[in-house]
């Protein structure tokens, strides 16, 4: 058994939805790039004034009485998700009729238990679609197309008994059947205009005469074409939003505080029933409008190294972007989408040593970022360049614990790197390095190595070139290995580092 819910003139619903003030008015949708915009849809009484789909913008204005608006595709996308959201009540299967927008055919097998009988089942769900703000029509049948035919064909409730599909459809007009423009006028031309007449012709000559399609239109007349259905799978990251509407607008972020505390247990409480965690928070916050009269919207993005599913650690994260990134206008409304995640389980080994909670090192990372900027927390990626230090500040994401190695027996050299690099004077000899005097010592040159020249970035303003060496520094008894080099620029000498 399907229950079919169809709603009439579902984009000037879902207008008339949004501004409650055109329900008593008579007006049109227009559609189209300025100037050449079309009427899209129109409602009942601006039909009855004369108004038609596909007039333009100026032949509907001209008409006395008539409201047009542009057609705004995110208020039939939130009016399809009301009532997708509104028929889930109803049955676990559920299938988007995707040529009428607004439409849905809801498999109600096992349904009696919980709503009664079709009849009852019906009347409930229209009143919880009326309950939401919309028309419907619900039909019902063991046939998908007959209950679509009738939904789209008679206003109210309609259920059909076992096999009355043909009898229930008969008296309907063969646009219900959804022909295709030409087939129409084939049939106007043959004078069939019911659903009836069209099912009193033979198959075989229907067929012979318009193709396969013929086959299909009078099978759907008899109410006999079947259908295999297909159930819209809802997409649980999608449902991860919450909105919610100011009384007025508030320019203090103490005050949103506790609307985002809401919204973020909210959030959690879904994400933690599907077993999950939250991997990023989006605040999207709708500004009061400026002189320009423009409505602009502000977005922020709090993103952990690691999913977390402690609620009071995400609001505070929230609150110290926010700090670090106030909006420049008072706020009238606010969004907040999530993404979910898999937890994060670590094994730490026992006795490696333990590393802080995720969430008090996300805190203090923020933390920091609000107190030395943006762009200088993070972790330090090396770059593709000769540059000496070459790196950016990159997202921290804490590393995977890291078994003990066992130790090798040789030790490789390693450059211990001065930063800032220690300046030295140096006497030359042909160019030749053959005393260094650094911290207040001489130094001998008892072996050098290089130079190594190295430059880059020649073609812009911060283009470098450095010599380098390789010493071996003797003072007294004792002696150094080092790397120095000089700045031709400046003729600058300095200690990179000496080597271990």
């Amino acid at each position: 058994m399907y229950a079919v819910l169809h709603t009439p003139d579902f984009p000037v619903q879902a207008a008339a939805r949004q501004h409650l003030e055109l329900r008593k008015r008579s007006f049109v949708l227009l559609d189209g790039e300025p100037p050449s915009e079309t009427v899209y849809a129109a409602n009942k009484p601006a039909r009855a004034l004369g108004i038609e789909v596909g007039m333009s913008k100026l032949q509907a204005q001209s008409v006395p009485g008539i409201t047009a608006i542009p057609r705004m595709r995110e208020h039939e996308e939130s009016a399809h998700t009301i009532l997708h959201e509104t028929v889930c009540y109803f049955s676990p299967r559920i299938e988007a009729v995707e040529t009428h927008p607004g439409t849905f055919a809801l498999d109600i097998r096992g349904m009696n238990s919980l709503f009664g009988d079709a009849a009852q089942l019906a009347g409930k769900l229209r009143q919880r679609i009326m309950a939401v703000g919309f028309l419907a029509n619900i039909a019902v049948s063991q046939n998908f197309h007959a209950a679509v035919c009738l939904a789209r064909g008679r206003p109210g409730i309609t259920v059909v008994p076992p096999g009355e599909e043909a009898n229930a459809i008969g008296p309907l007009p063969v646009s219900v059947l959804n022909p295709a423009p030409e087939q129409a006028e084939t049939f106007a031309s043959w004078g069939i205009y019911t659903c009836a007449e069209l099912a009193a012709l033979s198959e075989n000559d229907l067929i012979s005469r318009i193709g396969q399609a013929g086959k299909r239109l009078h099978s759907m007349a008899h109410g006999e074409w079947p259908h295999l259905m297909f159930p819209t799978e809802p997409s649980f990251e999608s449902g991860l939003v919450e909105r919610e509407e100011l009384d007025h607008p508030v320019e203090m972020l103490e005050s949103l505080l506790f609307l985002l505390a809401r919204m973020t247990n909210e959030l959690l409480g879904r994400v933690k029933a599907k077993a999950r965690a939250i991997a990023s928070l989006r605040v999207v916050m709708t500004l009061e409008r400026g002189t320009d009269g423009q409505q602009r919207t502000y977005e922020r993005t709090v993103r952990p190294a690691l999913p977390l599913e402690d609620g009071r650690t995400l609001l505070k994260l929230l609150e110290l972007d926010l700090e670090t990134h106030r909006p420049d206008a008072a706020i009238v409304a606010l969004e907040l989408h999530a993404q979910s995640a898999a937890p994060h389980r670590a094994q730490h080994g026992l006795f490696m040593p333990q590393a802080p909670e995720p969430g008090k090192l996300e805190v203090l990372l923020a933390r920091l970022r609000k107190l030395l900027g943006e762009n200088q927390v993070g972790s330090p990626e090396l770059l593709d360049d000769n540059r000496q230090d070459a790196f950016r500040m990159a997202p921290f994401v804490p590393p995977p614990p890291v078994k003990a190695r066992k130790s090798v027996g040789t030790v490789p050299t390693a450059l211990r790197v001065y930063r800032p690099p220690q300046p030295i004077g140096v006497s030359l000899n042909e160019s030749l390095p053959i005393q260094v005097f650094w911290n207040g010592q001489r130094y001998v040159v008892a072996e050098f190595a290089g130079p190594w020249r190295l430059s880059g970035q020649w073609w812009s303003e911060s283009n470098w070139n450095r010599e380098e060496w390789d010493v071996r520094l003797a003072c007294g008894g004792a002696t150094q290995t080092c790397r120095i080099a000089r700045d031709p620029s400046s003729n600058c000498w300095y200690v990179q580092g000496t080597y271990d």
